[in-house]
């Protein structure tokens, strides 16, 4: 299953896509479930007639906490397209499975690209320049007409442990046609490794090759 956070313009172009590679066999036996908080969202019109596709009207991070939790049906296969002007959600849902309290995450990643959000998270990216909506991250990057040299995902692990947090790093890896998803097993396993005893720092990263959302979590000692 391909879950699409929003259904809005962006939550349609990905579904939009994700609908061609389903349907050209690039991803087989896939069922779409596009989540927005409107039921009069765009995606409700569009895909109305699409037997492949499901809207549910749902609060984001609500339906997050349920479909990820015990008896929510998610599988680890299954695959979360995030929404690439949301807040960083995989944060808060995190920080609400861990009963953490999010802080401010480091700055200072000297990288081309530095930004604070709205709610305390931080936006980067390794490349400096606008990256179309369909790149796939190619190992040549067509911007630089050369070998992409980086991995944005393995630069925030390793500074977070260079830091003393626990890194919760998740990896945003092309599924077709420009279109990126996150294993769900990534965040089931990181909610585990996260819960066990102990307390600490985390850093959470929602992140592409190149381009990233970034948070902290405080996380109380637990015997």
């Amino acid at each position: 299953m391909l879950v699409v956070v929003g259904g809005g313009c962006y939550g349609c172009y990905h579904a939009r896509q994700l609908l061609k590679a389903v349907r050209a066999g690039r991803l087989p036996g896939e069922r779409l479930v596009v989540v927005d908080r409107s039921a009069a969202c765009v995606a409700a019109r569009e895909f109305a007639g699409a037997a492949e596709v499901s809207v549910v009207t749902a609060d984001w991070l609500a339906f997050l906490r349920e479909w990820l939790g015990a008896g929510g049906g998610a599988s680890a296969e299954d695959r979360l397209v995030p929404a690439p002007l949301a807040p960083h959600l995989l944060w808060e849902w995190l920080a609400g499975e861990l009963e953490a309290s999010p802080v401010p995450p480091p700055g200072g990643w000297g990288l081309p690209y530095e930004a604070p959000g709205r709610s305390g998270e931080r936006y980067l990216s390794a490349a400096g320049w606008t990256c179309p909506a369909t790149c796939v991250e190619p190992a040549h990057c067509p911007a630089l007409h050369a070998p992409r040299d980086w991995d944005l995902a393995d630069i925030i692990e390793g500074r977070a442990r260079d830091l003393g947090y626990r890194p919760a790093v998740f990896r945003c890896v092309h599924l077709a046609h420009g279109v990126g998803g996150i294993r769900v097993g990534e965040l089931l396993d990181a909610r585990e490794a996260a819960a066990g005893p102990g307390g600490g720092r985390i850093l959470v990263a929602t992140s592409s090759r190149c381009h990233a959302a970034v948070g902290a979590l405080e996380v109380g000692w637990r015997g």
